[in-house]
């Protein structure tokens, strides 16, 4: 008896809880509804306004009284109006031609003031252009949409034609928005505005085939790449480097300002691999980007900077910096006679190097002096004179170079004079040695 008396007060209550919920329901209904109108009212009151604005500055302006001040607050309150109204979603559907073309109308005219202002070198605020911009291209193409065409002498053909023409133009006006924010450093903004202008075509097929851009794509993204670049976004600059590349008369600094990147980054790595592909790909177009990995791969080892440079050589085997860096390597592991022949290289590419024709000097010059230092230790006198002889002729054939390398530094003798007046006094010409010891 308890359970059946239990189950029917579970059940009157929840009858009771359905019955509560219900209310509730009609109370959340009968809210929403009444939002719903309110929101209906606002926007039509909201629409009522612009129409109202509008109607008193076309007067003005007919009237040829309206000042550039009044242009520019009337004209942002009808696109503000008309703008809230549709944006609200409230808005009589039989109202939404009317209310687009005023706010088209509006920010046209807002937007030849601030071109005219930019041209005549007064200040404008760049964030309120931009805006601007984006509410003008997003209210032609929806007034495009819900405009009915009629021909004739009172239809509106040639008018809508007039206003596909401005939404055609509008991508050009993102260009000069992502200058002017470049120029202002809002460099997130000026991106977004490049972006807008590489896709505009995309974005507006209604007139893809009106649109006459002054720049192609691939000229805006080196824009927008060297932008990011500057801006130090270097996501952005990924985003855009493709494109870039593909502005011809910008490939070059663009590819070289994306490898520098990767150093400022502090990836190294990865630069070191840009940079070599590259190299390799145009090993005379590249030979300073060639001479810093050189440096790069040396402080890994001699052994990667000689591997690198024949890497090089193996493309085009009169990159000088690549045969210099060859005989560098011979000769700071003391093989001096691989390391002249080297040098020598060095020299036929370029006839007055004076750092291969200087160290070619040194290669016979280190050998003298290597082997005058083991003189003392040989206790075979024949052995020693043997010695002794060599090291004279060592001398003696290091001096044409050095005085190779005389000829292309005169007037620099602290470069050279030492080496050869010791060159000279072991091959017992003691006149010039005085010469070169006034020199010092």
């Amino acid at each position: 008896m308890k359970k059946i008396i239990l189950s029917m007060a579970i059940l009157l209550m929840a009858g009771g809880s359905v019955m509560a919920q219900s209310a509730q329901d009609k109370e959340a209904a009968k809210a929403a509804k009444a939002a719903e109108k309110a929101a209906k009212k606002e926007a039509k009151t909201q629409f009522q306004e612009a129409l109202k604005i509008k109607e008193a500055l076309d007067l003005k302006i007919n009237e040829k009284k309206a000042t550039e001040d009044e242009l520019k607050t009337e004209n942002a309150k009808i696109k503000d109006y008309a703008l809230k109204a549709l944006n609200s979603g409230y808005l009589d559907e039989s109202r939404y031609a009317e209310a687009w073309k005023m706010a088209s109308g509006a920010s046209l005219q807002l937007n030849n003031l601030y071109i005219a202002d930019v041209t005549n070198k007064l200040p404008i605020d760049t964030m309120q252009f931009f805006a601007n911009v984006k509410d003008l291209t997003k209210s032609l193409k929806n007034e495009l949409k819900y405009t009915k065409v009629t021909k004739g002498e009172t239809g509106n053909e040639k008018f809508v034609e007039g206003r596909k023409k401005n939404l055609a133009q509008s991508g050009d006006y993102y260009i000069y928005a992502a200058q002017l924010l470049g120029e202002s450093k809002r460099y997130d903004n000026a991106l977004e505005a490049f972006s807008l202008a590489m896709n505009f075509k995309d974005d507006y097929p209604e007139v893809a085939n009106m649109i006459e851009s002054r720049f192609e794509n691939s000229q805006l993204a080196y824009y927008a790449f060297h932008m990011a670049h500057d801006a130090k976004k270097y996501d952005s600059m990924e985003q855009y480097y493709d494109k870039a590349m593909q502005y011809a008369d910008g490939a070059k600094v663009t590819e070289q300002v994306y490898q520098q990147s990767f150093l400022e980054r502090g990836d190294t790595a990865t630069w070191a691999t840009k940079i070599h592909d590259m190299c390799l790909k145009a090993p005379q177009e590249n030979t300073e980007n060639i001479q810093m990995l050189l440096g790069f791969y040396q402080k890994k080892g001699l052994d990667k900077m000689s591997a690198f440079a024949d890497e090089v050589l193996a493309v085009d085997d009169q990159v000088l910096i690549a045969v210099y860096a060859k005989a560098f390597v011979l000769f700071n592991s003391e093989k001096y006679d691989d390391a002249l022949v080297q040098y020598q290289k060095c020299t036929e590419i370029k006839p007055d190097y004076y750092d291969a024709w200087y160290q070619s000097g040194l290669c016979k010059y280190r050998q003298a002096l290597a082997l005058n230092s083991t003189i003392s230790n040989i206790k075979n006198q024949k052995e020693a004179k043997a010695a002794k002889d060599k090291t004279i002729s060592l001398f003696t054939e290091a001096i044409p170079y050095f005085e190779k390398a005389r000829e292309c530094a005169p007037d620099e003798p602290s470069k050279w004079a030492y080496e050869l007046k010791q060159c000279y006094t072991v091959s017992g010409n003691a006149a010039k040695a005085a010469e070169m010891d006034k020199l010092l």
